[in-house]
């Protein structure tokens, strides 16, 4: 029997005379976003966006990596980046993510999480909790000094990040339609990954 098939096929193992089945498999990771930029001056909204993000293929690593040693890696997700994507791209229509992206195309910007930018929300009520749940809010705010730029790309990094472009574990990817961030805006972006 290979370990593959045993995970991927429904299964029935006997343990002290009782029938277990665990065809069930988990829903997996999902993620949305919304990105808010304001005047910095009158705090006025000047851009709103929002919508669905994909969970790449290496956020399955860091978990591993978590569940495995929780001395290794050192943080999970830590750091919000932001691109300006690959040359040539269509700034009004780029590619669609895919899930196998383990870095931005041109990371322009990151920043660190700190403990008040991570939430665990509450799925009833959509309010932060200091409750653990499956649903975790990684929000992020760049001064209008920060990020300024095409913007057309944006994830999530963790596992061995830092202050360095393009390190760590990408977790999640999203392409957009450019938004121009402009030194007269204040954006904040909001990922919730819900398990």
């Amino acid at each position: 029997m290979l370990f593959n098939e045993n995970l991927n096929k429904s299964q029935e193992a006997s343990f002290g005379g009782f029938n277990l089945r665990y065809s069930e498999r988990t829903k997996g990771l999902n993620g949305e976003y919304e990105i808010v930029c304001r005047d910095y001056k009158t705090g006025d909204i000047v851009e709103k966006r929002s919508g669905h993000n994909l969970i790449v293929n290496s956020a399955s690593i860091l978990i591993a990596r978590l569940l495995k040693d929780n001395q290794e890696p050192d943080a999970g997700i830590s750091y919000l980046a932001v691109g300006t994507g690959a040359a040539g791209w269509n700034l009004q229509s780029p590619p669609q993510p895919t899930n196998t992206q383990t870095q931005l195309n041109s990371e322009l910007t990151r920043k660190a999480f700190d403990t008040a930018d991570v939430n665990f929300i509450d799925p009833d009520t959509g309010d932060p909790t200091t409750i653990p749940t499956g649903v975790v809010d990684f929000s992020m705010t760049f001064a209008e000094t920060e990020a300024v730029g095409a913007l057309t790309e944006m994830g999530l990094f963790g596992g061995d990040a830092s202050d360095l472009r393009n390190s760590g574990t990408q977790v999640n990817y999203r392409t957009f339609p450019v938004l121009n961030k402009t030194n007269s805006m204040v954006m904040t972006i909001t990922f919730r990954i819900s398990a």
